[in-house]
């Protein structure tokens, strides 16, 4: 006879309630981080906000480093629900996400600060960093590659080279705004960008005969 796997109703309403607990703080992190910054906002801040201690916030995620390695997840999350990665007619995601995160230097902050410490192989966010290097780039570089074929885009441009250079720009610029916030994060993005975008598709040559 088979093995009876089911979920005991009693198993199931715990881990509904341990993922709704995980979601709550989470979209919680978000909002005080984004408010207050990143180096302003400690664990006994998220824990009031959401209603329940320490010790509570950290049963979900054992340490404070695997809270803000899933914060970060979180934002990713809710930045693909509200920007459009695949419209080639709107700016790409990389671009569209550079004027929002002047909104929400805290969220800015907390990137930046654990990219630095995410180097040690050994760090919560060391694979979230590797991953989404890899997934981003991917798809930076399908988007260029959709708009040369619409003609709106440099067709000389390698389109994973350009990807490469545009993640690496994001991320040199997201640094030096979190110290010096005159440093115009998404304009300077905006200026790279555009010196490959052609604003009417290319018409190809017509061979004389």
């Amino acid at each position: 006879m088979a093995a009876n796997t089911e979920v005991p109703p009693r198993r199931r309403g715990t881990y509904a309630k341990g993922r709704a607990a995980r979601e709550l703080i989470l979209e919680t992190a978000l909002e005080v981080i984004s408010k207050k910054g990143y180096t302003a906002t400690s664990l006994r801040d998220i824990a009031d906000q959401a209603g329940m201690t320490q010790a509570g916030l950290l049963h979900h995620f054992d340490t404070k480093e695997n809270l803000l390695a899933e914060v970060l997840r979180k934002r990713d999350e809710v930045d693909r629900q509200h920007f459009s990665p695949a419209d080639i007619t709107q700016l790409p995601l990389i671009i569209q996400l550079a004027h929002h995160n002047m909104e929400v230097p805290g969220l800015v902050q907390l990137y930046v600060s654990l990219q630095a410490a995410a180097v040690n192989p050994e760090h919560p966010c060391h694979d979230y960093f590797r991953d989404r290097d890899l997934v981003v780039h991917a798809r930076i570089t399908r988007d260029i590659e959709k708009r040369q074929k619409a003609g709106t885009f440099s067709p000389d441009a390698d389109p994973k080279v350009i990807s490469r250079m545009l993640l690496a720009l994001s991320d040199g610029l997201q640094a030096e705004w979190a110290i010096n916030p005159a440093v115009d994060l998404a304009g300077t993005l905006d200026a790279f960008w555009n010196s490959y975008v052609r604003t009417s598709p290319t018409v190809p040559a017509v061979a004389e005969g």
